[in-house]
């Protein structure tokens, strides 16, 4: 069973083509852990109409905490032996799932696919997907240089490399952090040519908001990251990344 932990807050407008995109998926071996992160619009009762409707959907509320604690409880309250992060804004290829399992085996502990922000390459024609494998001193490497990314979206992970790396709570950016240290601990990350993720572009995305006192988390996720690589080699490696998103 795939667990599928989508963390919501103040996405009405976007709420619905996200969780249908996920319910008619054509893998349905699935729990969708949605994670009400103390939505004021109408996102809860969105949630709670599919969970109605769909008992493999379940919903949890809380205050609001945060994307990140909101995906550590999703984590903690799934039961999945596989899992898949999607974000509330965005959608997913129908057989985005089915995808994904069908490349994971013995040794891979992530599969990763490519993301779009333009829609219709969603509808694309089906071509030959082209895969490729890199072991842990690698895929870091090729993290660093964008060949492999650090968002947690688009990805299938094995339980246990989530459990080792959980997101860093009450900071932005923590993805970042997240999607590079848990490369220290797989085996094999398996990249596939295939399209299957729909990212939202939109001014409220972290990336994109104006500069506030919330940026400086930054050096906070930078010290860990220096941190966890220090007697790794990968200091000058972290540090230029640290600097190009910061």
């Amino acid at each position: 069973m795939i667990s599928v932990i989508v963390p919501v807050y103040n996405v009405e407008k976007y709420l619905e083509e996200c969780l249908d995109s996920i319910k008619n998926q054509t893998f349905n071996d699935i729990e969708v852990i949605l994670v009400n992160d103390g939505s004021t619009d109408n996102s809860l009762e969105i949630c709670e109409r599919y969970c109605s409707q769909d008992p493999r959907f379940h919903l949890i509320n809380q205050e609001n905490k945060g994307q990140s604690i909101a995906r550590n409880i999703g984590v903690a309250e799934s039961r999945g032996e596989l899992i898949v992060f999607i974000d509330s804004d965005d959608i997913v290829k129908i057989d985005l799932l089915e995808k994904l399992i069908n490349y994971i085996s013995d040794g891979i502990d992530i599969v990763e696919c490519n993301k779009t922000e333009n829609f219709e390459c969603l509808n694309e024609e089906e071509k030959e997907i082209k895969i490729k494998d890199f072991e842990s001193n690698e895929a870091l490497y090729q993290c660093f240089n964008y060949k492999i990314s650090w968002s947690p979206v688009a990805k299938l992970y094995r339980r246990e490399i989530v459990e080792k790396v959980p997101f860093l709570e009450n900071l932005i950016y923590e993805d970042f952090y997240t999607g590079i240290v848990s490369l220290k601990y797989i085996n094999k990350i398996r990249k596939i040519d295939y399209i299957g993720y729909y990212y939202r572009y939109h001014t409220s995305s972290t990336m994109n908001q104006k500069y506030s006192e919330k940026n400086l988390d930054i050096f906070k996720v930078g010290e860990k990251l220096l941190e966890d690589f220090r007697e790794d080699n990968w200091l000058p490696y972290v540090g230029n990344m640290l600097f190009l998103v910061g």
